[in-house]
């Protein structure tokens, strides 16, 4: 039997899914999301993050193992479900305008990218309450024998400042008074900082003034030293803010928690027979997910102010 206008609908849904996926995919890849949080998918609606703090210190083996227990946090996350959609004329497919529906349902794979990012940049910028009860960033963090720490530096991006945030976080305790050993490796700031930034941990060389005019170069020691990373959602009244982050630990500063049980799925209401195609003539497609925000470590992130 030959096909129809009618049979359209149906097969293109398939194919839609494919683009999609595909598209989800590439524009995974290269989201700043997993550069700088933490992603933990699980199977409960909430999950619970009691185990968030410092584990034991390395010891001789001389008789026995000595387990030391965690310190108990009562922090958890909780996931919520987001979606988009588009609604798209019947009378499109039927004219064949297949490209162009293609590149609306990329641009819905680009928004289901776009939407963790702005999350995750905005947990760091509303600065809410951690595992230890605290704000994100703030100056009197305490745990055991920490001693109180403070994960802010007052200050603009500067060479200067730059320095002395990296040696801030290098200097943090755990409850147990020991440093942590925590090593920043990556810069996060706004479009208005790019290219400060850029100038600041790209650039071979600096040149100073000095009293009587004379410039003088000296090479470049953050050249090299840091990772940068751009986001878009770092603007308005925060714009001249930029974050410090170690990101070689297991457990960062924000956390993605997403549903393995219920990943991303694309779905389409474009059978001839559904009322929306019978009643509006209109056919929709749209994506939907579950997943939830909130923070891990402190320790691994300090905020400039700017």
């Amino acid at each position: 039997m030959p096909l129809v206008r009618s049979d359209l609908l149906s097969l293109m849904e398939a194919g839609l899914r494919t683009e999609f996926f595909r598209a989800y995919r590439q524009l995974s890849e290269s989201s700043i999301t997993p550069r700088i949080a933490t992603i933990v998918r699980t199977n409960l609606p909430t999950q619970k993050y009691g185990w968030l703090g410092s584990v034991p210190t390395m010891r001789e083996f001389v008789d026995e193992r000595v387990p030391v227990g965690l310190r108990v946090f009562e922090y958890a996350i909780s996931d919520q479900v987001w979606e988009a959609s588009i609604a798209i004329d019947r009378r499109a497919l039927e004219d064949e305008q297949y490209d162009m529906i293609r590149m609306r349902v990329q641009d819905l794979a680009l928004e289901a990218v776009r939407h963790r990012e702005q999350l995750v940049i905005n947990a760091l910028l509303t600065n809410g309450m951690g595992y230890d009860g605290k704000p994100l960033f703030n100056t009197n963090h305490e745990e055991g024998e920490s001693g109180i720490q403070s994960n802010i530096l007052n200050g603009a991006l500067a060479t200067e400042t730059l320095q002395d945030a990296i040696a801030q976080m290098m200097s943090i305790k755990d409850d147990r008074g020991r440093p942590m050993g925590i090593i920043p490796d990556t810069l996060l700031v706004g479009p208005a900082l790019q290219w400060l930034a850029m100038e600041l941990l790209e650039s071979p060389v600096v040149v100073q003034v000095n009293t009587t005019g004379n410039f003088t170069p000296y090479r470049n020691v953050l050249q090299g030293k840091l990772r940068l990373v751009v986001s878009p959602y770092i603007t308005g009244a925060d714009a001249e803010k930029w974050f410090l982050l170690d990101t070689s630990r297991a457990v960062r500063a924000v956390i993605l928690q997403e549903r393995r049980d219920v990943p991303l799925e694309f779905a389409a209401l474009d059978r001839p027979t559904s009322e929306s195609v019978f009643m509006r003539d209109k056919v929709f497609y749209g994506v939907r997910a579950r997943y939830g925000v909130g923070y891990g470590l402190w320790q691994t992130i300090l905020m400039g102010t700017g």
